[in-house]
Protein backbone atom coordinates (compact mmCIF):
# COMPACT_ATOMS: atom_id res chain seq x y z
CA UNK A 1 0.00 0.00 0.00
CA UNK A 2 0.89 3.30 -0.97
CA UNK A 3 0.37 7.01 -0.14
CA UNK A 4 0.89 8.11 -3.82
CA UNK A 5 0.08 6.35 -6.61
CA UNK A 6 2.05 6.72 -10.29
CA UNK A 7 3.24 10.02 -8.91
CA UNK A 8 -0.58 11.34 -7.74
CA UNK A 9 -0.88 11.35 -3.34
CA UNK A 10 -4.02 9.53 -2.94
CA UNK A 11 -5.19 12.43 -1.25
CA UNK A 12 -5.89 13.55 -4.67
CA UNK A 13 -8.84 11.83 -4.32
CA UNK A 14 -11.92 13.85 -3.50
CA UNK A 15 -13.54 13.70 -0.13
CA UNK A 16 -16.71 11.69 -0.23
CA UNK A 17 -19.06 14.76 1.24
CA UNK A 18 -21.82 12.85 2.99
CA UNK A 19 -18.88 11.70 5.12
CA UNK A 20 -18.65 15.38 6.52
CA UNK A 21 -19.99 17.11 9.09
CA UNK A 22 -20.01 17.83 12.40
CA UNK A 23 -17.39 15.19 14.77
CA UNK A 24 -16.22 13.06 11.43
CA UNK A 25 -13.00 12.14 11.40
CA UNK A 26 -11.30 10.92 8.45
CA UNK A 27 -9.52 8.13 9.35
CA UNK A 28 -7.62 7.14 6.08
CA UNK A 29 -7.39 7.37 2.75
CA UNK A 30 -5.16 5.07 -0.02
CA UNK A 31 -4.76 5.20 -3.88
CA UNK A 32 -4.51 1.77 -5.71
CA UNK A 33 -3.67 0.55 -9.26
CA UNK A 34 -6.99 -0.76 -11.05
CA UNK A 35 -5.98 -3.84 -10.99
CA UNK A 36 -7.21 -7.24 -9.69
CA UNK A 37 -4.93 -8.29 -7.10
CA UNK A 38 -4.94 -4.56 -5.37
CA UNK A 39 -8.44 -4.94 -4.74
CA UNK A 40 -7.33 -7.83 -1.62
CA UNK A 41 -5.01 -4.63 -0.70
CA UNK A 42 -8.07 -2.80 -0.68
CA UNK A 43 -9.59 -4.92 2.00
CA UNK A 44 -6.22 -5.28 4.10
CA UNK A 45 -6.37 -1.43 4.48
CA UNK A 46 -10.01 -1.27 5.64
CA UNK A 47 -9.25 -3.84 8.05
CA UNK A 48 -6.29 -2.41 9.58
CA UNK A 49 -7.80 1.04 9.04
CA UNK A 50 -11.14 -0.05 11.40
CA UNK A 51 -8.59 -2.24 13.72
CA UNK A 52 -7.83 1.25 14.89
CA UNK A 53 -11.39 1.20 16.29
CA UNK A 54 -11.25 -0.94 18.83
CA UNK A 55 -14.77 -0.51 20.24
CA UNK A 56 -16.18 -1.49 16.74
CA UNK A 57 -17.31 -5.27 16.83
CA UNK A 58 -15.59 -7.60 14.23
CA UNK A 59 -19.57 -8.31 12.55
CA UNK A 60 -19.13 -4.45 11.04
CA UNK A 61 -15.67 -4.79 10.01
CA UNK A 62 -15.78 -7.92 8.43
CA UNK A 63 -19.28 -6.29 6.82
CA UNK A 64 -17.10 -3.56 6.12
CA UNK A 65 -14.21 -5.53 4.23
CA UNK A 66 -16.78 -7.61 2.47
CA UNK A 67 -17.95 -4.64 1.04
CA UNK A 68 -15.27 -2.68 0.26
CA UNK A 69 -14.21 -5.82 -1.77
CA UNK A 70 -16.95 -6.05 -4.19
CA UNK A 71 -17.22 -2.18 -4.71
CA UNK A 72 -13.36 -1.84 -5.33
CA UNK A 73 -14.05 -5.00 -7.74
CA UNK A 74 -16.63 -3.06 -9.37
CA UNK A 75 -14.38 -0.33 -10.32
CA UNK A 76 -11.64 -2.49 -11.80
CA UNK A 77 -13.97 -4.64 -13.66
CA UNK A 78 -16.47 -1.92 -14.95
CA UNK A 79 -14.84 1.33 -14.83
CA UNK A 80 -11.86 3.36 -16.69
CA UNK A 81 -9.90 2.75 -13.34
CA UNK A 82 -9.42 -1.00 -14.66
CA UNK A 83 -7.61 0.11 -17.73
CA UNK A 84 -4.14 0.19 -18.34
CA UNK A 85 -2.79 3.00 -15.90
CA UNK A 86 -6.17 3.19 -14.36
CA UNK A 87 -6.22 3.76 -10.50
CA UNK A 88 -8.85 3.65 -7.42
CA UNK A 89 -9.33 5.00 -3.94
CA UNK A 90 -10.49 3.59 -1.36
CA UNK A 91 -11.53 6.44 2.19
CA UNK A 92 -12.42 5.05 5.11
CA UNK A 93 -14.30 7.52 7.86
CA UNK A 94 -15.47 6.31 10.95
CA UNK A 95 -17.87 9.59 12.61
CA UNK A 96 -20.16 8.99 15.62
CA UNK A 97 -22.87 6.92 14.39
CA UNK A 98 -21.58 5.46 11.80
CA UNK A 99 -18.61 3.86 9.17
CA UNK A 100 -18.22 5.25 5.82
CA UNK A 101 -16.41 4.03 3.34
CA UNK A 102 -16.17 5.02 -0.39
CA UNK A 103 -14.71 3.70 -2.88
CA UNK A 104 -13.61 6.49 -5.74
CA UNK A 105 -13.10 5.02 -9.24
CA UNK A 106 -11.98 6.35 -12.80
CA UNK A 107 -15.45 7.14 -14.41
CA UNK A 108 -17.37 4.37 -16.58
CA UNK A 109 -16.29 3.66 -19.73
CA UNK A 110 -17.24 4.78 -22.77
CA UNK A 111 -18.68 1.73 -24.01
CA UNK A 112 -20.75 1.04 -20.69
CA UNK A 113 -24.03 1.25 -20.91
CA UNK A 114 -25.63 4.08 -18.58
CA UNK A 115 -22.56 4.29 -16.31
CA UNK A 116 -24.52 4.53 -13.35
CA UNK A 117 -24.38 1.47 -10.42
CA UNK A 118 -27.00 -0.47 -9.77
CA UNK A 119 -28.53 -3.13 -7.81
CA UNK A 120 -29.89 -5.83 -10.89
CA UNK A 121 -31.53 -8.90 -10.44
CA UNK A 122 -29.73 -11.92 -9.70
CA UNK A 123 -30.11 -15.61 -8.57
CA UNK A 124 -28.26 -17.24 -6.11
CA UNK A 125 -26.54 -19.03 -7.64
CA UNK A 126 -24.69 -16.77 -9.63
CA UNK A 127 -20.74 -16.52 -9.04
CA UNK A 128 -20.77 -12.67 -9.94
CA UNK A 129 -23.52 -9.55 -10.18
CA UNK A 130 -24.32 -10.01 -6.84
CA UNK A 131 -22.11 -7.19 -5.75
CA UNK A 132 -24.20 -4.58 -4.85
CA UNK A 133 -27.34 -6.45 -3.64
CA UNK A 134 -25.11 -7.25 -0.90
CA UNK A 135 -23.62 -3.64 -0.37
CA UNK A 136 -27.96 -3.06 -0.19
CA UNK A 137 -28.47 -5.41 2.06
CA UNK A 138 -25.81 -5.13 4.41
CA UNK A 139 -25.21 -1.42 4.29
CA UNK A 140 -27.47 0.92 6.29
CA UNK A 141 -26.98 3.67 3.48
CA UNK A 142 -25.08 3.83 0.32
CA UNK A 143 -24.92 6.25 -2.75
CA UNK A 144 -22.99 6.82 -5.75
CA UNK A 145 -23.01 10.19 -7.42
CA UNK A 146 -20.32 11.75 -9.75
CA UNK A 147 -17.22 13.62 -8.81
CA UNK A 148 -14.42 15.18 -10.89
CA UNK A 149 -12.38 12.42 -13.15
CA UNK A 150 -14.78 9.42 -11.93
CA UNK A 151 -17.41 8.87 -9.68
CA UNK A 152 -17.80 7.68 -6.13
CA UNK A 153 -19.49 4.59 -4.42
CA UNK A 154 -20.04 4.60 -0.80
CA UNK A 155 -21.40 2.58 2.06
CA UNK A 156 -22.04 3.52 5.80
CA UNK A 157 -22.34 0.63 8.35
CA UNK A 158 -24.24 1.69 12.13
CA UNK A 159 -22.10 0.64 15.27
CA UNK A 160 -24.91 0.49 17.14
CA UNK A 161 -27.35 -1.89 14.88
CA UNK A 162 -27.95 -5.70 14.70
CA UNK A 163 -25.21 -7.30 13.48
CA UNK A 164 -26.45 -7.98 9.63
CA UNK A 165 -23.31 -9.67 8.71
CA UNK A 166 -23.96 -12.50 11.00
CA UNK A 167 -26.80 -13.46 9.26
CA UNK A 168 -25.61 -13.01 5.72
CA UNK A 169 -24.49 -16.28 3.65
CA UNK A 170 -20.92 -16.06 3.73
Amino acid sequence: MSATLQGRPAGEFPAVPRARGAGAVVMARCGFPGEEQYVREARGFVRSTLALCPALEEDLVEAATLLVSEVASNAVRHTRSGEPGGRFGVEVVHRPGAVTVAVHDEGPRPDAPGGRPAVGGFSPDQESGRGLAMVEALAGDWHTEPMPGGRVVAFSLDPGAPPAFASADR
